[in-house]
């Protein structure tokens, strides 16, 4: 039998970040807090957190400008942004157990409903979907 799940209320919503490791902590906050107000579930709002902390890093580190998030929850679908100033367009990386970085996209790639990323006038942003 098919479960019916309530349609999550709609938010939509960006904030701008600084170009600071702290951004990825302050941006899992604020889109669980809003998430969570929109009626996302737990255990989806530890995949958000995950993502959102893997996207947002990487922004950081090798965008090395300010970052902007947007957080789109429609339906039962919750939609990231994030842009950096740096065009340079992120890699999957091969799988290395031994490398201390480089997982980001490849936890992406399984997790997220789809992902993609998109040229900006200035930089490129970084998106993924979530079903919830």
């Amino acid at each position: 039998m098919a479960r019916h799940l309530p349609p999550l209320d709609t938010v939509r919503v960006s904030f701008d970040l600084p170009c600071d490791v702290a951004s990825a902590g302050a941006a899992r906050r604020l889109v669980v807090q809003r998430c969570r107000g929109a009626g996302v579930g737990e255990e989806e709002l530890e995949t958000l957190e995950l993502l959102v902390s893997e996207v947002v890093t990487n922004a950081v580190l090798h965008g090395r400008s300010d970052v902007h998030l947007e957080l789109a929850v429609h339906g039962r679908r919750v939609g990231v942004r994030v842009g950096d100033d740096n065009s340079r367009r992120p890699r999957v990386q091969k799988n290395d157990s031994g490398a201390l970085d480089g997982r980001g996209l490849a936890i992406l790639d399984v997790v997220a409903r789809r992902w993609g990323v998109d040229d900006a006038p200035v930089g490129k942003v970084v998106w993924f979907e979530l079903d919830v």
